[in-house]
């Protein structure tokens, strides 16, 4: 028996969330339609990278595509009586070349969209995603991003390769891209298409975000995130595009999708042409949040979640000798809670191990964060790292290194050693003092900087 596959490679930006999400929930009437779809895991906003470890081995920092994982996924087939292998993930896209050298027969499929909406659409993702704190570059020209990177993919794989769809509301067949994608499969849609994967931010959420990027851990701005999706604004609309720019590069768009539309074959090119010519452009929001509309964003963070804030809170006064501290956010950010109040919500921070990892001469790399060493594991690397014999403490260790930090006057981890030590000694009268001398240094610089 010859299994068809299919691979849906997104690109990003093209509702993959939501589709994905429906192919999960709807696995069971696709095995009685023949269509084999491999389960995958979500995150805590219903994201998934798809099928990629279906196809991949993934380690910390190398991913390798499986000739065994392939090979036991068409044997499934074959064993289940599938006619079809149906495989979706954003990934494939990144690695085209490997994924067409292990699927030599396989049909990929594309969504192209407005270059316009993407662009700002990424730049939303960025931050909401990937930490990213610097305000939108606008060059002269549009980037193109996926649909240049697929155009090359499509002239060196082949055409006929490849199914092509708008990325439309009026070019979807039935609708919606969930139901649009289901009539590629010759499959009636499930009953309710219409899903909500990853929404948007409001403009003020998307600012605050923003803020916090720039001293919260990846873990704690990952929970932020699922809690500013919620923020409702009048602003949820809007773009961070001047309106002449906007212009320029919707002219620019129009041009290059009409180029494309002519060179392959797209469903739904005529009226993806036609969205884009009708394009009217949202308000424009210069980056810059007022602070009441802050307050708001930071007031309903708090009613929702308090444990959460006095979690930011406190990686903000560890972060005292920064600007994000001593701005206007930073000073009404904390006005809630003294470091005292919010010193207990955080466990070891990035920053410490960071700097432990500095001392080790370790190199640092933002994708392995956040860490999970323990704490008896960074001492002890540390204490091997440095010869210490054994008759040193760890309280000692940490004494030395929160006094390290303080010479150099980062007064916010200097407490968290102190803290740490605190806890192996409750009682020691210069751990004590220390604490409270540190806790009034950084509870003054609300009002001294």
């Amino acid at each position: 028996m010859s299994v068809k596959v299919v691979i849906h490679i997104g690109p990003p930006k093209t509702g993959t969330s939501a589709i994905q999400f429906c192919l999960q929930q709807d696995k069971q009437r696709l095995a009685e339609n023949g269509i084999y779809y491999p389960k995958h895991a979500t995150d805590v906003n219903g994201i998934s990278s798809g099928n990629l470890s279906s196809v991949y081995d993934i380690t910390n920092t190398e991913r390798s595509i499986s000739k065994t994982k392939v090979s036991k996924l068409l044997a499934s087939c074959e064993k289940l009586k599938m006619h079809t292998l149906l495989l979706s993930s954003e990934f494939f896209f990144e690695r085209m070349s490997e994924v067409v050298g292990i699927f030599p027969e396989a049909q990929f499929i594309a969504y192209i969209r407005n270059p316009l909406d993407s662009f700002e659409s990424l730049y939303n993702q960025s931050i909401k995603r990937h930490h990213k704190i610097e305000p939108i570059k606008k060059p002269p020209l549009l980037p193109k991003f996926y649909l240049t990177k697929l155009e090359r993919f499509v002239d060196e794989i082949g055409a006929d390769k490849f199914v092509f769809r708008s990325y439309s509301k009026h070019a979807f067949f039935g609708g919606t891209i969930v139901d649009d994608f289901y009539s590629i499969l010759s499959i009636q849609p499930p009953s309710n298409t219409r899903v909500t994967i990853n929404p948007s931010y409001s403009f003020e959420a998307l600012e605050f975000k923003r803020w916090i990027n720039q001293f919260c851990s990846p873990s704690l701005a990952l929970q932020a995130d699922k809690v500013l999706q919620s923020f409702d604004s009048s602003s949820a609309g809007f773009s961070l595009i001047e309106p002449q720019m906007f212009d320029l590069y919707k002219a620019q768009a129009f041009k290059f999708l009409k180029k494309l539309s002519h060179k392959y074959s797209v469903f739904g090119s005529e009226q993806l042409l036609e969205d884009v010519q009708n394009t009217k452009q949202a308000d424009f929001k210069s980056q810059r949040l007022e602070l009441d509309d802050f307050m708001k964003v930071a007031d309903y963070l708090n009613q929702q979640n308090p444990s959460l804030y006095k979690s930011i809170c406190y990686a903000l006064y560890l972060s005292s000798y920064r600007s994000c501290f001593t701005n206007e956010y930073g000073q009404v950010f904390i006005k809630k809670y003294k470091l005292s109040e919010v010193s207990d919500h955080s466990m070891l921070k990035v920053k410490i191990l960071n700097f432990v990892k500095r001392l080790l001469g370790k190199p640092i790399y933002t994708e392995e964060l956040p860490f999970s060493l323990s704490t008896s594991d960074d001492i002890n690397r540390l204490r091997a790292k440095l010869k210490l014999d054994s008759d040193i403490s760890d309280i000692e260790i940490l004494r030395e290194l929160a006094f390290l930090a303080e010479k150099n006057h980062d007064i916010g981890l200097a407490y968290v050693f102190m803290k740490r030590a605190q806890k192996l000694r409750p009682n020691g009268p210069l751990i004590n003092n220390k604490i409270k001398y540190y806790e009034r240094k950084i509870d003054n610089a609300k009002t001294d900087k």
